[in-house]
């Protein structure tokens, strides 16, 4: 069931978003090459400890997964599907990678969910035309978006 949100809890998802996008930002400035991706999973613990809230990802088991999601933050890296697990295996990141950065944060029972995607070092112009390309499609998609439209009925 979908509940319409209060004026309360608007502000509460703006100041949530506020908290997620200075997370999300300062992990971003930390991305390098060289950079083991446990430091942004500790580092994002870190930042969402000190607010006060909560890590959405971390321990969540949705029907029918055989396990719960072991980490805070999602760390994709190049083609890596999203969702990619930071503080599993020996993730290293190299000069040209791409990277995306997924983080859910619950800020008062309120729950913010985005994503970053970052370049490491020196990418490609493809790369650099990729990641152009698809905040452009998602800058033309939020546009488009209407409240009481679904998928498919963006002609209004």
């Amino acid at each position: 069931m979908i509940r319409l949100k209060t004026k309360e809890d608007i502000a509460l998802l703006r100041e949530g978003g506020k908290r997620h996008s200075h997370i999300l930002r300062q992990l971003a400035a930390l991305v390098r090459p060289g950079l083991h991706v446990q430091e942004l999973e500790d580092t994002a613990r870190e930042l969402i400890a000190e607010g006060g809230d909560t890590a959405v990802f971390l321990n969540y088991q949705p029907y029918g997964a055989k396990r719960p999601y072991p980490a805070a933050l999602c760390v994709s890296i190049n083609d890596e599907v999203v969702h990619g697990i930071p503080n599993e295996g020996d993730k290293i990141l190299t000069e040209g990678d791409i990277v995306s950065l997924d983080l859910g944060l619950s800020h008062k029972g309120m729950i913010t969910d985005s994503a970053i995607t970052v370049a490491v070092g020196a990418v490609s112009s493809e790369m650099q035309e990729l990641i152009h390309a698809t905040q452009k499609a998602l800058m033309a998609g939020i546009k488009a978006a209407k409240g009481g439209h679904r998928v498919g009925d963006i002609s209004n």
